[in-house]
């Protein structure tokens, strides 16, 4: 399995930085690539293609005010933002474009969970397919803390949405943070095989940067996540986590999961 590390839009640094430092890929913000003015977005690839360091993931799918759900859905806004966003994910070489976007899938409690689900499962197969699969660019469904979005909390809701869409260039993600937030099934993890195409990790409790001063408890939590991400055939997993020394706090992560054989 390939690791990279979240390394955001606007500090090119820690691209220099990853790289430096072993990492096998960077994960950046679709969003941002998105809204990105031309001059802006080149630079960054001209920066990419000098480093040759690859950027495989991004994540922020949508901003706050396209949803997805609910009574105010813009389908042609949608459309319109992913197709751009999908064009630049591309031309990157991004494979993995990770819906989180608590707030695009959240709904009033005047909204039924059928009509939501409804509502998603026809914006993945009737919107996020056809244009994903147009640029060969993988989504891939977050599942979420219960008291970030209303919708989607457990791997398995993410890989039966992905199932809707017909696993048509849509599959699952395994964030352990959520994992473990949301007392989710990490062992049967493994059992989505070839359903996972991506994973996030953290510290499962604070989702602080893996370090050297978690009990052996954390340890065994990191060792069956990555046993069933395995199992899976998840190819890919980003370190998404909180740090106040990115710079400090990156080469001990990565020390850590290298030591739980994350890479073989």
């Amino acid at each position: 399995m390939k690791l990279g590390a979240c390394l955001g839009w606007g500090d090119f640094s820690k691209y220099e930085f990853a790289k430096k430092c072993g990492l096998d890929f960077g994960e950046t913000d679709f969003t941002d690539i998105a809204l990105a003015s031309d001059e802006e977005f080149n630079e960054f690839c001209e920066n990419i293609k000098k480093l040759q360091f690859p950027v495989l993931a991004a994540n922020h799918f949508l901003p706050g005010e396209l949803n997805v759900v609910g009574r105010d859905v813009d389908n042609k806004a949608l459309t319109e933002f992913l197709e751009k966003g999908f064009i630049r994910a591309s031309k990157l070489g991004i494979q993995s474009v990770v819906f989180g976007s608590g707030r695009a899938r959240s709904f009033d409690d005047d909204y039924t969970v059928e009509e939501a689900n409804e509502d998603m499962v026809k914006f993945l197969k009737e919107i996020v397919s056809p244009i994903a699969s147009r640029y060969d660019v993988n989504v891939v469904i977050e599942p979420l803390s219960f008291h970030e979005t209303s919708m989607i909390h457990t791997v398995k809701d993410g890989v039966d949405f992905a199932e809707k869409a017909d696993f048509n260039h849509v599959y699952g993600l395994a964030d352990l943070f959520h994992v473990c937030n949301n007392k989710d099934d990490i062992d049967g993890i493994g059992e989505f095989t070839g359903k996972i195409k991506h994973a996030h990790i953290a510290e499962p409790e604070t989702r602080i940067f893996p370090n050297k001063n978690a009990d052996e408890s954390v340890n065994e939590i990191y060792k069956r996540f990555l046993l069933a991400l395995k199992k899976s055939g998840c190819e890919t997993c980003t370190i998404e986590a909180r740090t106040d020394d990115f710079f400090a706090d990156l080469p001990v992560a990565i020390e850590v999961l290298d030591g739980l054989a994350i890479r073989k």
